[in-house]
């Protein structure tokens, strides 16, 4: 009888002897790179036509969210911005995925993502149909933890983004910097990396982040908004997370070193928030406060409350933000209003009402916002 190994030696060349037949009856080249795949399956002693990159498999997820609303401008928006449009909110399309490294027990990583605007507008400013979100390369392990290095959702951000049921929606708390938190939780830190610790007493993680540009370099070091000022020099920052059952806590630290500023009111210096929730059945909580006044970002505070009814779930939420030297020290109160209903594989139907008002200045920006927020992939 023929060992295993000889046998799969003869298939092999016996495929191999193939290639030649067939490639002269197909009429493309993928038909071709099937066949290598199936030679490659057998040698690796994986499945004939299972690839290592199998689409939703592990190393190669494909993903997506349609996030597309009416959103009606009520009240004192500037000319330009008031009235109804149809707006896409943060529509994205990626690939993220994992995979054996080699290195002890540790894997491969990655994550690249784009912005995609379904309704040919961002917010109203038209020609900006693809922008870059997220992405990274690095390594993973349930012993020491995971290491990653590109353009970074850092810490700082994901405290937020754990606690706002809103985001990327009309009634976010982090809109503009002024409906309840900084900038700082928007969007990404150029050229970063980031270490997060694995769990520790149950649910305790810890994390550093680190973004730099060359010295006197004109590149950002953050990727959107006010933000966009700082450039060249340094940003960096720690922080901790708890996360077990229904309680999730997180305390940040950030310091800024940018070589160069381009906006009146942004300062070189630090800043710190804590937040957190906590769930009761089907009610939830959850708070947050910000002191990032020395960077010219201000004191900012938000808090919401969810109830879950069956698919939906009803939200209330408010935030402040004040003392901002970039915004004039102008003070900002945030109200919304709003209900998420569940549909299959995460998507959601949304309607919400939000209201800033620039207390200030007497004035206040009004929004009813219904859509849906369509996602697919995994």
């Amino acid at each position: 009888m023929l060992k295993k190994g000889r046998i799969t030696v003869l298939a092999v060349g016996m495929l191999a002897a193939a290639v030649p037949v067939f490639a002269a009856s197909v009429d493309t080249d993928r038909e071709i790179e099937l066949l290598k795949e199936r030679l490659s399956a057998l040698e690796e002693g994986r499945p004939a036509g299972k690839s290592a990159f199998d689409l939703n498999s592990k190393a190669l997820k494909l993903y997506g969210q349609m996030r597309v609303s009416v959103d009606s401008h009520s009240g004192d928006w500037k000319s330009g911005s008031d009235g109804t449009s149809i707006v896409s909110n943060a529509s994205r399309i990626g690939a993220k995925g994992s995979y054996e490294s080699g290195l002890g027990d540790s894997s491969v990583i990655y994550q690249a993502e784009l912005r995609y605007e379904t309704t040919d507008s961002v917010n109203g400013t038209a020609g900006k149909q693809v922008e870059f979100r997220e992405g990274y390369g690095g390594l993973a392990s349930p012993t020491w933890g995971r290491l990653r290095l590109g353009r970074l959702s850092t810490a700082y951000k994901t405290t937020l983004t754990k606690i706002d049921p809103w985001n990327d929606n009309a009634p976010q708390s982090r809109s503009g910097g002024r409906q309840g938190s900084s900038e700082l939780h928007s969007s990404y830190f150029n050229n970063a990396v980031d270490y997060l610790s694995p769990k520790v007493l149950g649910g305790l993680r810890a994390s550093v982040w680190y973004a730099s540009e060359f010295d006197n370099d004109a590149n950002p070091l953050h990727n959107t908004g006010t933000l966009k000022n700082y450039t060249g020099g340094s940003a960096a920052g720690a922080g901790l997370k708890y996360s077990r059952g229904p309680l999730f806590i997180g305390a940040d630290y950030i310091d800024i070193d940018s070589d160069n500023i381009t906006k009146t009111g942004l300062v070189n210096d630090s800043g710190w928030q804590v937040a957190g929730r906590y769930r009761i059945a089907a009610l939830s909580v959850a708070a947050m406060y910000e002191d990032v006044k020395d960077l010219g970002l201000g004191r900012n505070a938000y808090v919401n409350a969810i109830y879950k009814l069956g698919p939906a779930r009803f939200i209330a939420a408010y935030g402040t933000n004040r003392d901002a030297e970039v915004y004039k020290n102008d003070k900002y109160y945030n109200y919304s209003l709003g209900v998420k209903y569940a549909l299959k594989r995460k998507s959601e139907l949304f309607i919400a009402w939000n209201s800033r008002n620039n207390d200030t200045k007497g004035t206040d920006e009004d929004t009813l916002t219904v859509g849906i927020n369509a996602k697919f992939g995994y």
